[in-house]
């Protein structure tokens, strides 16, 4: 079955819980300094491989389909050439990875969606403008080329902070021809990190590329925050909010610029944000629901049933 068949037909579609902060607390697993945890899927698989079986299994459980995504937000020509992976097909391998697992799975891997994964040039957690949008779609095709060539159901833009970049990003996935979904890190006064509103980006870029993303999310902003954004008075009752489709929460619900400089891992109560996550979900029609720092399995597996529980 098709990504845009699932994604229409679906009422909620899982996507993952934390990665990177897992893999750092339960299993003091060293990042590479330039692609993060992408390196691991040459040198640790297996413990990468225990957190995708966990999101995977919840999903399974509740007869779900979920989004599972390569750990390559990281990973672009320039992050490759400073890494001790430079001789490695990264995103080649990292695809191969994902459909291995995928594969395991039998009759559920149909319901298991895989997406390349691409992020921001520059610091996801701060509005500095590294690129204009001729530059940004130039830098970012060199990924998503790499991408076409693979099996995989989806493209992701992971936390981006700038219109610009977004922008020229989504142009070069628009080429490739398969679904994408624009992803913003934003902030509770309901903008991006460079102070473009929510709705205005939504427009902006439904406007300049063709074709338009399935739908556009955001991730690493605790579910308080973005409810705060969305009924910001920038956003608030715009048309642009019914192409917003989901949300994986960051489990603190500190800024951006205070996660940025925090060293210490940030955790909420999980049932506070799953009850927001609801109401998002029920006013704004949430379709794609996770996690990202500070959460775990049981978050997921509470997320699941909470959700479930909800729409019916």
């Amino acid at each position: 079955m098709s990504f845009e068949k699932i994604f229409r037909e679906s009422n909620i579609i899982l996507t993952e819980g934390a990665l990177v902060e897992r893999l750092k607390t339960e299993f003091n697993a060293e990042m590479d300094a330039s692609i993060n945890h992408a390196g691991l899927i040459y040198s640790k698989p297996e413990i990468l491989e225990t957190l995708y079986q966990q999101y995977i299994d919840i999903a399974q459980k509740h007869h779900l389909p979920i989004m599972i995504m390569t750990p390559t937000r990281k990973v672009n020509v320039e992050s490759i050439d400073k890494s001790p992976f430079h001789n490695k097909e990264i995103i080649s391998d990292a695809c191969s990875y994902l459909n291995r697992i995928r594969e395991s799975y039998h009759d559920y891997s149909q319901n298991i969606m895989i997406g390349g994964l691409l992020g921001c040039k520059g610091d996801a957690y701060s509005g500095e403008k590294m690129m204009g949008i001729e530059e940004s779609y130039t830098f970012h095709k060199q990924q998503t080329i790499q991408f076409q060539k693979e099996k995989i159901d989806f493209l992701f833009a992971g936390i981006m902070p700038e219109i610009n970049e977004a922008i020229g990003m989504a142009k070069a996935m628009a080429e490739t021809n398969i679904p994408y979904i624009i992803s913003f890190m934003i902030r509770k006064n309901g903008c991006l990190m460079d102070g473009t509103s929510v709705s205005d980006a939504i427009k902006i870029i439904d406007e300049q590329v063709n074709p338009k993303p399935i739908c556009y999310m955001s991730n690493c902003i605790h579910s308080t925050n973005l409810m705060e954004a969305l009924n910001n008075d920038k956003n608030k009752g715009s048309d642009q909010l019914k192409r917003f489709c989901g949300i994986q929460a960051n489990a603190s619900i500190l800024s951006p610029e205070e996660l940025n400089n925090c060293n210490i891992l940030q955790q909420g109560d999980f049932n506070n944000m799953i009850d927001e996550m609801c109401l998002l979900q029920k006013h704004f029609g949430f379709k794609i629901v996770g996690g990202c720092c500070g959460t775990n399995d049981e978050f997921l597996e509470m997320l699941a049933e909470r959700i479930i529980s909800n729409l019916q």
